[in-house]
């Protein structure tokens, strides 16, 4: 009888932030063998909390529950209907096993009250986005810049970086390629090396190797091939050797000595489908050994970081898909590593980039997050998507201090763009409105005094869909250049007929 009061208790208050709970919430198989008469409100509290944060109804429209959402999560959860007959099972589309239970854990009748609880509660239609400041046309202190090309080739780029040293672009493309091209010379080739498909990250040596990380698929899946390579200059080409194979569609790579023996180590975002996993790859005294951080999908940046000043980098995570959340994995030496959530968000909520700065200049570093992941089953548009800063108020504890929304927001980079002492931000979304004029998928905040940001979106604006993002000095005067590369879908599966247009400048004046 005490453990289903217990249940009780927590199912009767709100599913509050993760980091704020006294004890976690029950377990399915708690829940499933619990015989309590809750409402649906109650239960939705228990079921949706035993894996992730729980979404209030609002947070979709009615529809998209009913026919999108809630049916994956009821099969999920071991109960399958009359409704699904005829349909395909999971395990016929590929899904590995145990992502849809072979056990039930809820039975008929408190599924029918869940589904009530969110049909009765959610809007017809999706919510519109809060009043904001409209942007301004026209990018104070850039110069837009579309190089010309003139040959055609798919505008799929997955990676543009600029080198540190030569201003140099190095852009990697979906079709197995990446290209070296002249910065100071139109942008003239000066290499193309062949890599494995979509390249998404890069690290250059002194020595003019570099390491690479490629993706391997770029479209959900659940197999293991992508790979980490090193590249060596060998006779006016490259060679490659593998650092590390199989991994399970990785999208970011995080080189840091976290144990301190001056050998460079590893974190590599698996971000995987349904299977995924943060790994870090930790050099000793027989080579390097897999720590695995998180046994979930999602996975999509790391940052290397002494976040609680004790001498030793600790590592900043964003974990989106179901699990969303930012997570500080503390180094308590020897290779062990305590997690510690600073932010969580509801499954919806979209995820996408994140960064370490301090935007307010007390001295302490904040998080900025932007959200806007819109590929699932919910590809509508949602009022929490945007960009936000959270302030960071010492001993681990961050508060929202601002946002703007913002459809599809899926990059960002951070930067004192005008030089006047304050950060910018710059902001793409892969995912945007198609309803809005003028579009909004690229936008310069200029920051004016602390939390006071001034939007801006080009006058005139190419149709390109943004995916790629990166700052960077490419004509060597000093200041930062934004980068953004393009992502054109209807180039995948045939032939383009159009010049090539891989990625636009916006070419800082500021030190002109």
């Amino acid at each position: 009888m005490r453990k289903y009061l217990w249940i009780v208790g927590l199912l009767c208050g709100s599913c509050g932030p993760i980091s704020e709970r006294k004890q976690p919430p029950p377990s399915l198989q708690q829940l499933a063998q619990s015989d309590l008469d809750l409402t649906g409100e109650q239960l939705a509290n228990g079921y949706c909390a035993a894996c992730h944060v729980k979404p209030e109804p609002d947070v979709m429209d009615k529809i998209t529950w009913e026919t999108k959402v809630l049916p994956d999560m009821r099969k999920r959860m071991g109960l399958y209907l009359e409704e699904d007959f005829g349909t395909a099972l999971p395990e016929d589309e590929g899904v590995p096993a145990g992502i849809y239970s072979k056990t039930q854990y809820i039975t008929r009748e408190n599924w029918a009250k869940i589904l009530d609880y969110y049909l009765d509660n959610a809007p017809e239609s999706p919510l519109p986005q809060a009043e904001k400041v409209a942007p301004k046309s026209g990018m104070p202190g850039f110069e837009l810049e579309i190089p010309d090309f003139s040959f055609i080739r798919p505008s799929l780029t997955t990676m543009v970086r600029v080198h540190p040293e030569t201003g140099n672009l190095w852009l990697g493309h979906r079709f197995r390629s990446l290209f070296v091209l002249d910065s100071k010379q139109g942008f003239k080739q000066l290499d193309s090396i062949a890599t494995p498909v979509a390249p998404v990250e890069i690290k250059w040596r002194s020595n003019g190797n570099f390491e690479l990380l490629s993706m391997g698929l770029m479209d959900p899946a659940n197999d293991s091939i992508g790979v980490l390579q090193t590249y060596t200059p060998l006779n006016k080409t490259w060679a490659s050797n593998p650092l590390r194979e199989k991994l399970m569609r990785p999208v970011h790579v995080e080189f840091a000595d976290f144990n301190a023996d001056g050998t460079e180590d590893q974190v590599i975002a698996h971000f995987g489908n349904h299977l995924g996993k943060l790994s870090l790859y930790l050099s000793g005294s027989t080579g390097f050994e897999e720590v695995i951080l998180k046994s979930d999908p999602g996975a999509r940046r790391t940052i290397g970081v002494d976040f609680d000043e004790d001498g030793d980098l600790d590592i900043l995570a964003l974990m989106t898909q179901a699990k969303e959340s930012i997570i500080l994995f503390e180094n308590e030496g020897n290779g062990k590593f305590r997690e510690r959530v600073l932010l969580a968000f509801q499954p919806a909520f979209g995820s996408s980039d994140f960064r370490y700065e301090d935007m307010t200049g007390d001295g302490k570093p904040d998080l900025i997050l932007v959200n806007g992941d819109n590929a699932d089953q919910s590809q509508i548009l949602k009022y929490y998507h945007g960009v936000r800063i959270f302030e960071n108020e010492g001993k681990g504890k961050f508060t929202e201090s601002w946002f703007y929304p913002l459809h599809g927001a899926s990059g960002l980079e951070v930067g004192d763009f005008d030089a006047d002492g304050m950060p910018d931000l710059f902001v793409i979304a892969f995912f945007p409105s198609r309803k809005e004029f003028p579009r909004q998928d690229l936008i310069y905040f200029r920051q004016k005094k602390q939390s006071d940001f001034e939007p801006f979106i080009l006058a005139n604006a190419p149709d390109f869909n943004w995916l790629t993002l990166t700052k960077g000095d490419l004509d060597g005067d000093g200041d930062h250049d934004i980068v953004v590369g393009t992502f054109a879908f209807d180039e995948l599966y045939k032939q383009p007929t159009s010049d090539w247009r891989p990625f636009v400048v916006l070419r800082n004046q500021s030190n002109k």
